[in-house]
């Protein structure tokens, strides 16, 4: 009895670090993902890209929903964990389970995860935005209590949120990716300047 019960709570614990990484990798995917790629590929008609797109859109309750998930998972795999030590090394599990447990997140449901996105966040936005869509929906009821408590506590201290930036700001974010655009040879120099020509022509007389 005691070994069943022992392979269910280390089973549980793989199972929820294992949606802990699911959550954390969709962060980085999803937020990471090229914007005008995705755009140009739901053009094109491209059903995944026309989901990625629409998750962006709504990036409050994109987040929150990851956000809420993976803390959820994240609290439950420690609780499993500690218990678990508890039951066998009695108060110092706790000690224990702490150190297990902070090395397991970090390194296989955060860095590992991440990294990975990171390194793929288009083609893996493709791969799970259906996945987590109906996620965003079964979460949907506590996000929108969660973001209206926010906006009551930004507005207590006078904080307003920004859903759009400026045009100065856009202007600046595209000139950056103009100097992102590397290569020293003559043609991808030209290139850039022309570039930089088309945002400058609003300044033209």
């Amino acid at each position: 009895m005691f070994e069943t019960t022992l392979l269910i709570t280390m089973f549980s614990i793989i199972i929820l670090l294992i949606l802990s990484a699911f959550f954390s990798g969709t962060e980085t995917a999803l937020t990471g993902a090229s914007e005008a790629l995705m755009h140009q590929l739901e053009k094109t008609g491209n059903k995944k890209a026309k989901i990625v797109n629409k998750l962006r859109s709504e990036k409050s309750n994109l987040i929150g929903t990851i956000l809420i998930g993976n803390n959820l998972v994240n609290i439950l795999a420690s609780a499993l964990a500690t218990s678990l030590f508890i039951s066998n090394f009695g108060e110092t599990g706790v000690i224990y389970a702490t150190i297990v447990m902070t090395t397991l997140v970090v390194m296989f449901a955060e860095i590992l995860p991440k990294t990975y996105a990171l390194q793929n966040s288009n083609r893996l936005a493709l791969s799970i935005g259906s996945i987590i869509q109906p996620i965003i929906f079964l979460f949907s009821p506590l996000t929108k209590s969660t973001n209206f408590i926010l906006r009551i506590t930004f507005s207590i201290f006078g904080l307003k949120l920004q859903s759009t930036q400026g045009l100065i700001n856009s202007v600046d974010e595209l000139r950056g990716a103009i100097e992102l655009h590397k290569g020293e040879n003559e043609s991808v120099s030209h290139e850039r300047a022309m570039l930089k020509s088309v945002l400058d022509l609003s300044e033209v007389e």
